[in-house]
């Protein structure tokens, strides 16, 4: 029995060492694969560079990087390895599922950058993104080569020549649709459910984004069509020449507006607001910032706002501050609801990112992202004028128009 035993401790010892010895054989040859076939486990290049070690132990960035070095090594056709890069960077961006966070290049950088220098040759729109993240027009300019097309607010833009914007970013999308003066683009349109092409010639396009007028021998009127690095001063000097021409009251119009500098938007408010908070912001890690107004006011006469549906960003910034404030007596139909702030950030090479980093809220905590700021007038255009120009909807058929010059007229005693 003793004999046995030993016998069958003998048999177990000499399986453990064959199977010991097997692990060890296949253990070493996993090794020499990993090694020599997977280069991001051990020596993976940096990007961009001509070898080297990384220090990441991040197993996706080393997917990544084995990846790179697998077609650097084995693709069959010429790799743009700089094409490759820009569009990883865009992917990155994109995957956030954020559609208003983007990357650009330096040449995307530098075509937008235009839009803010005062004048650009183009076709005169103003872009955004709808829900699906498509590029929509949310203005046309007086004038332009765009409003002698015949383009609306409301219209998608399919394509710009041969290239396709589907589901493109709007500031993307802008070098594509700009080009030298006298030249000619053309765009695929989506309106209705159908599509059409149209042909138009680029032109000189002069930024003003404040219109003025009387309305009436004592109402004055102001549209502000989008918020940019000068639209402060001209709502400034707008409001100067209108009280010199004996306005007592103001129709502050920003439909159709779909924001822009959140900087402008809080001057604005600053203008016409006493000593109190603006508006307030909300980060990833929950801390809280305020933007908070000045003793100064620019005017304190009776004021009303009209805002739509595409009234969005910044213009919902200064709807919400100013209504929250009891400032103004806002009329029209609910904002967009785009309540989120963006960071840019240009980068050492010339291109740019932006992605979003922080939430508005008014100062008496009223939402707005994916809400709306609601007007304490509901007033609705006729249908067939909702999304055209706010300039080419005539007077008789502009019913809050027509409201907020009532309204004034009884705030004033008239």
């Amino acid at each position: 029995m003793e004999y046995q035993q030993y016998g069958k401790r003998n048999n177990k010892a000499a399986v453990w060492v064959i199977v010991v010895v097997a692990l060890l054989i296949i253990t070493n040859l996993i090794t020499f694969l990993v090694c020599t076939r997977l280069p991001y486990f051990a020596a993976a290049a940096k990007p961009g560079s001509g070898g080297g070690e990384t220090t990441t132990t991040d197993p996706k960035v080393e997917k990544l990087l084995f990846l790179i070095g697998e077609l650097r090594e084995n693709y069959y056709f010429e790799l743009d390895e700089d094409y490759m890069w820009e569009e990883i960077y865009k992917g990155l961006l994109a995957g956030t599922g954020d559609r208003y966070a983007e990357y650009l290049t330096a040449e995307e950088y530098e075509e937008y950058s235009v839009t803010l220098e005062g004048s650009y040759s183009g076709i005169g729109i103003q872009m955004s993104n709808d829900d699906e993240g498509n590029v929509l027009i949310v203005g046309v300019f007086n004038g332009s080569p765009a409003y002698g097309a015949g383009l609306q607010v409301g219209d998608i833009i399919v394509r710009a020549d041969e290239e396709s914007l589907l589901g493109k970013g709007a500031t993307y999308a802008v070098s594509f649709i700009r080009g030298p003066e006298g030249s000619t683009v053309t765009l695929e349109i989506l309106r209705d459910g159908e599509t059409f092409t149209v042909d138009i010639v680029r032109d000189r396009i002069e930024l003003v984004y404040v219109e003025s007028r009387m309305l009436t021998d004592d109402i004055g009127y102001i549209y502000i069509s989008e918020f940019e690095t000068n639209t402060y001063e001209q709502f400034a000097q707008a409001v100067t020449e209108l009280e010199a021409m004996g306005m007592k009251a103001l129709v502050l119009d920003i439909r159709k507006n779909p924001g822009g500098l959140v900087s402008e938007a809080v001057q604005i408010a600053d203008d016409l607001l006493p000593r109190c908070q603006v508006i307030y912001t909300v980060n990833a890690r929950g801390e809280r910032s305020s933007y908070d107004s000045d003793e100064y006011v620019r005017t304190d006469i009776p004021v009303t706002l009209l805002v739509d549906d595409y009234s969005a960003s910044s213009s919902e910034i200064l709807t919400v501050a100013l209504k929250d404030n009891g400032r103004v007596t806002v009329i029209g139909i609910t904002t967009y609801g785009k309540g989120i702030v963006q960071v840019l950030m240009p980068l050492s090479d010339g291109s740019m990112y932006k992605y979003t980093f922080a939430e508005y809220f008014g100062p008496n905590g009223t939402k707005i992202h994916e809400a709306g700021v609601e007007p304490d007038i509901i007033v609705e255009l006729p249908e067939e004028y909702r999304n055209l120009d706010i300039h080419l909807v005539p007077f008789e058929y502009d019913y809050q128009l027509q409201k907020a010059i009532e309204y004034l007229e009884e705030e004033i005693g008239q």
